[in-house]
């Protein structure tokens, strides 16, 4: 039985030198590669009383009369997923009138889709430590506060997040407790085996090829009892034809028997080149998602 745990979060060219083919699969399917954002509303910062004046979103606020003025940014800007973090920076912020802010309320308002990524909490002005697990746009938002309760217009600061790693597959599901399992077979390969990255194997990374080279694969992160995301990454892939697969596995989570919409999505230098939703309700089974066909730069459905 597979034990339940959550590993850590470790977390250009131009999607246009590829010949990228996606057909839709009826309802499920999607050939759109932009990155998609999710709206985010439940972050502990988050007043709901607040009002949605004109947002700014380009670090600094326009000032109404004498309100006092949110200046925001964020650093490093980009960022690579999963593991470099970044700090949302307010501590510019000021008050024309000359009183002390008491409250720095940041929020994030939009991530990818299947993103988990939360704002750091607390009062100071900076926040450390965000996490920006999946490749896409985060954007982060500054409302600042005075000792007099007078308060700023919103500022907002959108950090990118981009792979550094030439081959990078991310994948996320619908519904929780049922546990799907990513894997990507090396050029002939076989499921469950040395040429097949997976949890069971690749937390470390393989050796495909010569050994500590740029073409060894390695998975990230592996979510169990949630959502996802979990990803796998080549730095550089030897030529040849990969297959991405999703298994959903049973017995380490309570398991759901209905159909799970599961994402999966594939970044080639950085751009993402193929996205595709496909619904899988059947325990114990693999469904193919896509093949890579590295020396054309093709992919294609499976």
């Amino acid at each position: 039985m597979r034990a339940a745990v959550l590993l850590p979060i470790l977390f250009a060219g131009c999607a246009q030198d590829y010949d990228i083919s996606a057909e839709k699969e009826g309802q499920a399917g999607t050939d759109d590669t932009s990155t998609p954002m999710d709206p985010v509303g439940d972050d502990e910062d988050e007043d709901p009383d607040e009002e949605d004046p004109d947002d700014s979103d380009d670090g600094t606020t326009v000032p109404d009369g004498d309100d006092p003025v949110a200046v925001c940014s964020v650093t490093p800007n980009p960022v690579e997923p999963p593991f470099e973090t970044a700090t949302w920076i307010g501590e510019d912020s000021y008050d024309p009138l000359g009183h002390t802010i008491t409250d720095y309320i940041w929020t994030l308002n939009a991530r990818p889709s299947g993103a988990t990524s939360v704002m750091p909490t607390g009062n100071a002005p900076n926040r450390s430590g965000f996490e920006a697990e999946l490749a896409g746009q985060y954007l982060g938002q500054l409302i600042v506060v005075t000792d007099d309760g007078r308060r700023s217009e919103p500022c907002q600061a959108t950090l990118e997040s981009i792979p550094a790693e030439d081959l990078w597959i991310e994948m996320y599901w619908s519904v929780a407790n049922d546990d799907m399992d990513l894997h990507l077979l090396a050029p002939g390969g076989s499921r469950d085996s040395s040429s097949d990255c997976y949890f069971a194997n690749c937390t470390s990374g393989l050796s495909w090829g010569a050994s500590g080279t740029a073409d060894d694969p390695r998975l990230d992160l592996d979510d169990i009892p949630g959502q996802g995301p979990e990803n796998i990454n080549i730095s550089a892939p030897q030529n040849g034809v990969y297959s991405v697969y999703v298994h959903d596995y049973s017995y380490s989570t309570p398991d759901y028997y209905g159909a799970n919409q599961v994402t999966v999505n594939i970044y080639i230098n950085g751009s993402m080149a193929w996205t595709k939703t496909k619904a899988i309700s059947n325990e114990d089974t693999f469904t193919g998602f896509a093949s890579i066909d590295w020396a054309t730069g093709t992919v294609s459905d499976l």
